[in-house]
């Protein structure tokens, strides 16, 4: 499908934002969503669940060599000559979704062996990039109008919540109902249960009870957007690779199967919402119908640096969208 102006029409205002999650603290893809504004001339951003990264890089200062760190990450050991290339990798591992972390050879040695303090300090730095963000958001598009909506998923901590709702620019809408234009949209960025254990993670009847209560305040549902970070189950935005029960993927090749949550299928054919946008799957991008709801998942490779997305049209009754890569 193509883009689209603001108005399709005289007769009709219609609503347009862009649509992006599982960023996993991607430097580069934020920064790419960040554009989206001026690119694709809208106004409103939705900036989905999986804010945060996975893993710390440590560069390790070696001893009486000033500009000299072991800095070993994607699958390389590189020893650095200079400050200038130290940062440079310091970028890199940024824009790969990860954390960059100096530390000495006894600093280094110290969080090995002392776990509360290594997450202690992931947690730091997790919270430091998300303060970070909310503060460029607001530099980069404070001044011209847009609304930026910003919502946690499963693999956020909860502190992620409170540096979001510090900001005075940034729309945190978890938990709650937020005005697109006319269209009332509920966001949860909790899952049913993974094998990850990570936080927002809840049975099935728990599920459908947040979304639930968030549904019975919404005024007008056949305009209604449902921001429910995890995808229904069994629609194709969902396929994850099948594992074994070392959590690793089955022998033989990938074996694709769904592993979405049947409270959230159930709960969009019961309300039947004009629009459902979820995550969470990184390799199931697509669209899917469920009922009169048009279902989906703009998938994620945060780690290539590519921001996959979509751009949304909304009229009072009908969905348009264009599925993007950049």
């Amino acid at each position: 499908m193509g883009l689209f102006s603001k108005k399709s029409s005289a007769k009709e205002d219609r609503t347009r934002f862009f649509f992006a999650t599982d960023l996993h603290s991607s430097e580069a893809c934020f920064r790419k969503l960040l554009a989206t504004p001026k690119v694709h001339e809208l106004d409103q951003v939705i900036c989905g669940g999986d804010c945060t990264g996975k893993m710390l890089i440590p560069l390790v200062q070696r001893d009486g060599e000033p500009g000299a760190y072991l800095v070993e990450w994607a699958g390389e050991s590189v020893v650095t000559q200079s400050e200038e290339e130290v940062a440079e990798h310091e970028k890199e591992i940024r824009y790969a979704g990860l954390y960059p972390l100096r530390v000495t050879e006894a600093e280094s040695d110290e969080l090995r062996g002392d776990e509360a303090k290594l997450k202690a300090v992931f947690m730091e730095q997790m919270l430091t990039v998300v303060g970070d963000w909310t503060a460029l958001a607001e530099e980069r598009l404070g001044g011209n109008g847009t609304h930026f909506v910003m919502t946690p998923g499963n693999d956020d901590e909860f502190e992620v919540d409170e540096v979001i709702r510090a900001s005075s620019f940034v729309d945190a809408a978890e938990n709650k109902i937020t005005r697109l234009g006319p269209h009332e949209m509920l966001s949860v960025g909790w899952s049913n249960h993974t094998p990850w254990d990570t936080p927002r993670e809840c049975s099935e009847e728990e599920l459908a009870a947040k979304i639930d209560a968030l549904a019975e305040q919404i005024e007008d549902m056949s305009s209604a957007i449902f921001n429910i970070h995890v995808p229904p189950f069994g629609t194709g935005l969902d396929n994850a690779p099948q594992l074994d029960e070392n959590l690793k993927p089955v022998e033989g090749g990938t074996v694709m199967a769904p592993v979405g949550s049947t409270a959230v299928r159930d709960s969009i054919l019961k309300h039947q919402p004009l629009l459902a946008l979820h995550g969470h799957i990184h390799e199931s991008r697509g669209v899917q119908k469920l009922g009169r709801t048009t279902c989906i998942n703009p998938g994620s490779v945060y780690g290539e640096g590519i921001l996959q997305g979509v751009i949304v049209e909304l009229g009072t009754e009908d969905v348009r969208y264009t599925l993007t890569d950049g």
